[in-house]
């Protein structure tokens, strides 16, 4: 499926287009082990909000870092609210929407962590350490984890 549309505002200036592949897919979050049941959008575990660097394009399954991505952000917009994650392997970044299945309890806790990341250095020297110990083999959670 191809969406394209004309984006407003954001820096895009003119049409915006985006592939997309709906993927139906269920998993087991590495983790925190919770079995998830995709819904096609599903990027992401609802407990924990892990996910892995699977797809380059939304839904394409075509990344071959396969590295675990660890939520760092929350973002309430007027209409949905958005998870940023970062992969804890090579470093890359991606938005993506929450889902009404994911805990809410989680994302206001999430948000809690980044705000006391930003204040305590930042979150870009929190993912950078992250990557670091995961080189060094130490500490984090178990390699492969989150899905979606």
């Amino acid at each position: 499926m191809v969406v394209t549309g004309v984006a407003g505002g954001g820096g895009y200036r003119g049409a915006v287009t985006r592939r997309f592949t709906r993927t139906t897919e269920d998993f087991d979050c590495l983790v925190c082990g919770a079995a998830v049941r995709g819904d096609g959008y599903t990027n992401h575990c609802p407990r924990c909000l892990w996910s892995r660097h699977v797809d380059v394009a939304p839904g394409d399954r075509a990344a071959t870092c396969g590295g675990l991505m660890r939520p760092v952000a929350v973002e309430v917009r007027a209409h949905d609210t958005m998870l940023t994650h970062v992969c804890e392997r090579c470093g890359h970044r991606r938005r993506n929407r929450t889902s009404p299945a994911d805990d809410q309890e989680a994302l206001p806790r999430l948000a809690a962590e980044a705000a006391n990341a930003a204040l305590a250095g930042g979150i870009e020297e929190a993912a950078v350490g992250a990557r670091k110990r995961r080189r060094r083999g130490g500490g984090g959670p178990a390699r492969g984890a989150g899905g979606g």
